[in-house]
Parts: C-alpha cells; sequence; structure tokens
C-alpha cells in the first residue's frame, strides 16, 4: 500500500479515515471529535484519505465528479477541522481488493495508531466488511481505542456529500453552503485565455478544472477569490488576500463557444494572474448562463452582474462581522 504522509512513522497518531468529498459539517465534526481524541491519547489528529476518489475505481463505469480534488480536501481540513496532517493513500484496485483486517494491519504496520474516530456508518475493506463491529473487535485485539460518531444532521436530514453534490448541480449555492459550512471552493491554475473579457471592459482569469471536479450549473456567481502572494512558492503561512469578483461558468453562447471553462472577474482590481494557483469560494448565484443578441447586450448584461455581486458580497461581508 502507497501513501504520502506528513507524519514520522513512530508518530503516535489518532485517525479518521474516509473521502470526505466537501469536507462538509459532518466530516467537520468528525474532525473535532478526533482532535478531543488524539489530545486525551497524546497523539496527533491525522486524515487518512485516498487519491483519487475511491469511487473512480471501485465503480469505473460511471462518471464521478466530485466536491474537492485533494489539494482542496486537505487545504478544507486544515482551515475548517483544524487537521493539518495527513496520510494520503493511492488508492488502487489492489487496495479496494484488501480485506478490512488486511487494510488495517497495512496501516498499523506503518504508523503507531493509537485512536480511530470514525461515523457510525463508516465501514472499510473489500465488500465493506469492516463495520463498526469488526473496527471495535480489531481495536481491542490491537491497542486501539475505536470511537464510532452520529454525523452531523439538518433539520432531521443527514448530511451527506451526495445530497451537497446534488445542490451544487443545480445551481443551489447558498443550500450547499449551508451543508457544507463553509462556501464551495474551487483551487486551479489560471490558463491563457482568447482576451474576449479584456475587450469587453471585464478582463477575466481562466481556468479549466480537472476532469472529475464538480462545477456549479452553468451561469454566473458572486464570488470571493483568494490570491498567494506567490503561488508558486508560497509556505501556506502568510494570508492570501482575498477580492470580490463574478465567475461565470459555461461553453459563452454568444461566441458559439463548446469547451465549458470558469472565467473569473475581479472587482476593482486587475492583477496579472496567467500561471498563478488561485481559490474562488461561491457565494451566490446570480443568474443562468444565456445567449445574448450581440455584444452591447452582453456588456450590459455583465455590469448589471457586477453591480448585483457589489450588493451581495457586500452584504454577505457585514454578516459575517456581525457574526460572534
Amino acid at each position: 500500500m502507497e501513501y504520502a504522509t506528513t507524519i514520522a512513522a513512530n508518530e503516535p497518531i489518532a485517525i479518521t479515515i474516509g473521502n470526505f468529498d466537501g469536507v462538509h459539517k459532518g466530516h467537520q465534526h468528525l474532525m473535532r471529535e478526533l482532535r478531543m481524541t488524539a489530545q486525551k491519547l497524546n497523539s496527533k489528529p491525522v486524515l487518512v484519505t485516498f487519491s483519487p476518489h475511491t469511487l473512480i475505481v471501485v465503480r469505473p463505469d460511471i462518471d464521478v465528479r466530485y466536491l474537492t480534488t485533494l489539494e482542496e480536501k486537505l487545504a478544507l481540513a486544515k482551515n475548517y477541522g483544524s487537521i493539518a496532517d495527513s496520510i494520503v493513500i493511492n488508492f488502487t484496485p489492489e487496495v479496494a481488493a484488501m480485506s478490512a483486517a488486511e487494510f488495517m494491519d497495512s496501516l498499523s504496520t506503518h504508523f503507531a495508531v493509537k485512536g480511530m474516530v470514525v461515523g457510525t456508518d463508516f465501514s472499510l475493506g473489500h465488500n465493506r466488511m469492516g463495520n463498526i463491529s469488526f473496527l471495535e473487535q480489531y481495536g481491542q485485539q490491537h491497542g486501539i481505542l475505536v470511537r464510532p460518531i452520529p454525523l452531523e444532521e439538518v433539520e432531521r436530514t443527514r448530511i451527506s456529500s451526495t445530497r451537497i453534490r446534488a445542490l451544487v448541480s443545480e445551481g443551489q449555492i447558498a443550500e450547499a453552503n449551508e451543508l457544507l459550512g463553509h462556501p464551495l471552493t474551487l483551487s486551479d491554475i489560471v490558463r491563457r485565455g482568447e482576451q474576449r473579457g479584456r475587450r469587453l471592459g471585464f478582463p477575466t482569469a481562466n481556468l479549466i478544472p480537472e476532469a472529475h471536479k464538480l462545477l456549479p450549473a452553468d451561469g454566473v456567481y458572486a464570488v470571493r477569490v483568494s490570491i498567494p502572494p506567490d503561488s508558486t512558492i508560497s509556505d501556506g503561512a502568510s494570508p492570501s488576500p482575498v477580492y470580490n469578483g463574478v465567475v461565470n461558468i459555461g461553453v459563452r453562447p454568444t461566441f458559439n463557444g463548446t469547451e465549458r471553462i470558469v472565467e473569473v472577474h475581479l472587482l476593482d482590481i486587475q492583477p496579472d494572474l496567467y500561471e498563478k494557483r488561485i481559490t474562488i469560494d461561491f457565494i451566490a448565484r446570480l443568474r443562468g448562463e444565456q445567449r445574448f443578441s450581440g455584444i452591447e447586450a452582453l456588456k450590459s448584461q455583465i455590469a448589471a452582474d457586477v453591480r448585483q455581486a457589489r450588493q451581495i458580497l457586500h452584504e454577505e461581508g457585514e454578516q459575517g462581522e456581525s457574526s460572534p
């Protein structure tokens, strides 16, 4: 079993295991419990996750779309779950075929696992045979404290990545963000575009996310954009400046486009973002994508979008400042 990790082999750790797609409120609850358990065990809390997403390997017949790439997931776990360390397992058909005992034996051989915190419906291993009962028995035999935790619920419906993905696909960003407990995120490298936005008076930075990244429904969104001071040599310690912006997702039907891309226009600032990695937080949907009769109609609508985005982001910012 191959993996990448931020911890030493003999360092005592408490772990939680999963895909953690989206790092939603339920995941964050699990991470809070993990931190408390790790503290009691004098261990370091560690996120154990997989790359690629397990469904890509076990269900190659379906078109898998995930809320967060590996990089986004680890950043969200650190920012919203306060879990800075990770073990990222290279998920292959061979790993998928491992029994629960084989998987846990491999993990225990490489790491000093002292505790394990998982959701009550969690299971691992081939055919998902490693349920809570198995894990508790394994823990007793190997000196690992196993804590099953009920996951968060909102309005009596359990929070799930599947439910959030459906909301994102429909463009229901506010509802998705409520379940996530943070804004929907997209982090990627800015590519060289056709400069159409600049000629329209609204310069944009263009992103083409990786194939399995789930994007919101085509349309226009109010967003906040984080730009590391030096995206190529960021130490993660310096805070990234955050700017308000508007994003268009779609094929640009007014120009007879065919490739689905993400275009972000920053308000009041025009930095050179080419080849830099930026992070977009989606705050609200303004409208769906549409075809316009001509350039002037498009420019007029973009100007209206910018005005609406300013108002939404201003109000959202004020609410954030007034929150305890």
